[in-house]
C-alpha cells in the first residue's frame, strides 16, 4: 500500500512539473533596427559622465543634436530633443540606470512619424576587460516597412554623428574627462 501511495505521489508530482514547464515560452532575442558601438580608451565611469551631460550633447553629436532638455522630473521623464534641422522630438526617458550605466528612452506618440508605431533607444556604457570601455546604441523601430526604413536612415545618421563626435572628443592621448557632480 505504501509503495502504491508513493508511486501515485511521484507520478502526480512529475505531471505537475511537466505541465508547468510546458507553459514557459522560449526567450526571443529582439534584433535592434539600428545597432552600433564605439570602443574608447577612457574608463566606463568617465564615459558615462559624458553620456549624461546634456551640456556636451551638441559637441558629442557633431552638432546633429543641438540640445536635450528635461521637461519634468517625474518618471518617465519627458525630454525635448532639438535637432540641427530645426525639428523637435519629444522622448520619454523610461529607464535610467546609474549603477548599470545605461538609459532607455522612447519617442512620445506625438513625435512618431506617420506609419511608425514605436521607437525605443537604449544607450549603454560597457567596461572592456582589456581596459577602456564602449558605448553601445540599440534603436528599435516598429511600424510599416517604408516609414520604418526612412526613420532607420535618420536614426543611423544620428548614431553615426554621436559616434564621430565621441571619437573626436576622446581622440589622442589619454584625456581627463570632467566628472559630473
Amino acid at each position: 500500500m505504501k509503495k502504491h501511495i508513493f508511486l501515485v505521489t511521484f507520478v502526480l508530482t512529475f505531471l505537475g512539473l511537466s505541465s508547468s514547464n510546458a507553459q514557459m515560452a522560449a526567450a526571443v532575442r529582439i534584433t535592434p533596427t539600428v545597432e552600433d558601438k564605439l570602443e574608447v580608451s577612457v574608463e566606463r565611469d568617465s564615459l558615462w559622465s559624458l553620456m549624461i551631460d546634456y551640456s556636451m550633447v551638441s559637441q558629442l553629436s557633431e552638432g546633429y543634436v543641438v540640445s536635450i532638455e528635461n521637461k519634468d522630473d517625474i518618471a518617465p521623464i519627458l525630454r525635448e530633443v532639438k535637432l540641427k534641422n530645426g525639428s523637435i522630438r519629444e522622448e520619454l526617458l523610461t529607464q535610467f540606470e546609474q549603477q548599470n550605466r545605461f538609459y532607455v528612452s522612447r519617442f512620445k506618440d506625438s513625435s512618431l512619424p506617420k506609419g511608425v508605431k514605436s521607437v525605443q533607444i537604449a544607450v549603454f556604457a560597457r567596461e572592456k576587460k582589456e581596459g577602456g570601455s564602449q558605448i553601445v546604441w540599440d534603436v528599435l523601430i516598429e511600424g510599416d516597412k517604408e516609414a520604418k526604413e526612412s526613420l532607420k536612415q535618420q536614426m543611423t545618421a544620428e548614431v553615426q554623428a554621436y559616434k564621430a563626435g565621441f571619437a573626436k572628443y576622446l581622440s589622442g592621448a589619454a584625456k581627463a574627462v570632467p566628472m559630473m557632480q
